[in-house]
């Protein structure tokens, strides 16, 4: 008898066992938990491959991702490096990886670009001036 119930706790445990283990319906990355530490450590490990020595400053723990208006599943990662590379002086560098997430598999490297050191602004795209003529309710 006590091993009929032995027996029927065992059946019962790995019902529960394979009922819980049935495979969700796939997800595509960027829509997971944790898809911006993913797409951080996969941008650091396409910025390696660019670099003969690199040394990330930032944390992935905390990554800076920007996700693409009007294109789901697309972030850009921003990821800062210190070392000798044929692209910079040997000091610190900041790189934008656009990065697809779109896929269940893995992140994919779309396009890798030296971010700018710092704020620039295009002067093509601001208004032109107006005319200094005073108007009526300037007199």
């Amino acid at each position: 008898m006590l091993a009929g119930l032995a027996g029927v706790a065992v059946g019962m445990c790995l019902f529960n066992v394979f009922l819980s283990a049935t495979p969700e319906p796939a997800t595509a990355l960027y829509k997971r938990s944790n898809a911006f530490v993913r797409a951080c450590e996969t941008a650091g490990a396409e910025i390696s491959r660019l670099r003969r020595a690199t040394f990330f400053i930032d944390d992935c723990a905390t990554p800076v991702v920007t996700p693409i208006f009007g294109e789901e599943g697309r972030v850009i990662v921003r990821r800062t490096v210190e070392g000798e590379a044929d692209d910079d002086d040997g000091g610190r560098v900041t790189y934008s990886v656009k990065m697809d997430g779109r896929s269940i598999e893995k992140w994919r490297a779309i396009e890798i670009r030296l971010a700018p050191s710092r704020l620039t602004l295009d002067a093509s795209l601001l208004p032109t001036s107006r005319s200094a003529t005073p108007t009526a309710a300037h007199r």
